[in-house]
């Protein structure tokens, strides 16, 4: 077993001559075993061991009795020792998360904070090849997606350096029989005979069954694991190169793009394109979600079809709307704060922001020689009275385009450019003190207030949205 380690870790380049080692240690079996393995090999490698224990508050006293084992095995072995304790309950009340979620996520905060104290560059977990058949069991059975499929990662970025899991080619089998050997009695956790878990269920039912189909299993799902991790971040990489032609606009809050553009990508890419997506916003509005493949697949059918418009509703609230060619995926269920019948007066000379990007206005006293572009206005400073605005549109909006005789709805305008439902909702009309729309940016100008040669003191307008210029210029 040892031997089989120490290539494995060779083979991975999992830890450095000289390296600062943090080992996250419950006192079970299995991370007792890392522990000791590592501490047994701390001269030969020249690294720095320091154990880090941590108190969930779950299980009382007995959880004390955990952590004071592993404190009092460190001292007997002259091994520095981080102890903590995280408020597992209230991180789980406060933030609405199931207990496991709550525990790892308070868990990995310790980690975070002991890497940094130590300026550490690996934290060494115990995760055994059980483990991960487990793991990609469950993630296969729950519709997980790229590499989650893979389940337990070797390695991965993390603090100041990574997570390592040296111990992902052996069995917990073999983990028992080396602390046995070793002389080491660890503190067995009663909950993990628990069929209230998922991963106990499948641990009880499913593990022995493969095992006497194959001793090795665990090597095969562990060489499965690493193929299916390299294939799958190759993809990725190609889905991002192709994101950027499929992308319209995005910010924190949305992302929208050409379905169109979308669907002309390779399928393999799709399905990555769409996973790259929900992971960007669900990190933005710090929400832990799955993308689980059915939600993916759903979504890519949908897209697939002729409908001009519609809308879907994916976990934690996030709302996925078409129109035309522009899919867009929002946490912002309204599209807009303002209420149909606010007005924000613009600042002249200077920048008002709206939502599809700034405004700025400006008094000059030539008319410029080139053409205007589709974000630029000019009008007859003199004749405006009052103040001018920016509004959404409402219903039944109508206004007198330049060159026209008679008047057209703003809603046909919108109509006749194929402007998607989503924008229409947040388009900026410029107005007047009372309330004759003067400019649709991009689209029209009004005939009121236009220009002649008797005028000398003109007001430009110029609205700075450049994604969204990209789109209707």
């Amino acid at each position: 077993m040892e031997t089989m380690v120490e290539q494995f870790i060779k083979k991975h380049a999992l830890i450095q001559k000289g390296a600062t080692v943090i080992v996250g240690v419950s006192g079970g079996p299995d991370s007792m075993a890392l522990l000791h393995f590592l501490h047994q090999r701390r001269y030969l490698w020249h690294i720095k061991i320091i154990a880090c224990s941590i108190d969930h508050q779950l299980r009382g006293e007995e959880a004390k009795a955990d952590l004071l084992y592993v404190r009092h095995y460190c001292d007997q072995q002259a091994i520095e020792f981080e102890g903590r304790s995280v408020d597992v309950p209230h991180i789980q009340k406060e933030e609405g998360l199931s207990v496991e979620v709550a525990a790892r996520k308070g868990r990995y905060q310790v980690f975070e904070e002991v890497m940094e104290t130590w300026r550490a560059d690996v934290l060494a977990l115990a995760h055994h090849g059980d483990d991960q058949i487990e793991t990609m069991l469950m993630r296969q059975v729950r519709g997980s997606f790229g590499t989650a499929k893979a389940g337990i990662p070797v390695k991965r970025d993390f603090a100041c350096g990574q997570i390592i899991r040296p111990f992902l080619t052996v069995t917990k089998e073999q983990l028992l029989d080396y602390c046995k050997r070793a002389g080491i009695d660890p503190r067995i956790d009663p909950s993990n005979s628990s069929e209230a878990f998922t991963r106990n269920r499948f641990r009880k039912y499913v593990l022995p069954f493969l095992k006497k189909e194959n001793p090795l299993v665990h090597l095969r799902f562990q060489e499965d694991s690493e193929k299916i991790r390299d294939d799958a971040l190759y993809l990725d990489e190609l889905a991002k190169e192709r994101f950027q032609s499929v992308l319209v606009e995005y910010d924190n809050d949305r992302v929208s793009i050409s379905i169109r553009r979308l669907i002309d990508t390779p399928i393999p890419l799709q399905r990555r394109i769409i996973h790259l997506i929900l992971n960007y916003l669900y990190n933005h509005a710090n929400i832990d979600a799955d993308h689980q493949s059915i939600h993916i697949e759903d979504l890519l059918y949908w897209l697939r079809e002729t409908k001009a418009s519609g809308e879907k509703h994916l976990p934690k609230g996030l709302l996925v709307k078409r129109s035309y060619d522009l899919c867009r995926f929002s946490f912002d269920k309204g599209m807009i704060v303002q209420q149909f019948n606010q007005r924000v007066p613009l600042l002249i000379p200077g920048m008002t922001p709206t939502d599809i990007g700034n405004i700025l206005a400006e008094i000059i006293h030539t008319y410029p020689s080139r053409a205007l572009k589709p974000n630029e206005y000019i009008c007859d400073l003199h004749q405006l009275k009052g103040s001018i605005y920016y509004r959404l549109r409402r219903p039944g909006d109508r206004f007198q385009p330049l060159g026209m005789n008679g008047t057209k709805k703003v809603k046909d305008l919108f109509i006749d450019h194929k402007i998607n439902h989503m924008d229409r909702e947040r388009w900026p009309l410029i107005v007047d003190e009372n309330d004759a729309i003067l400019w649709i940016p991009y689209l029209r100008r009004a005939d009121i207030y236009k220009t002649t040669s008797e005028t000398t003191c003109f007001l430009k307008l110029t609205i700075e949205a450049s994604a969204f210029g990209r789109t209707y210029s």
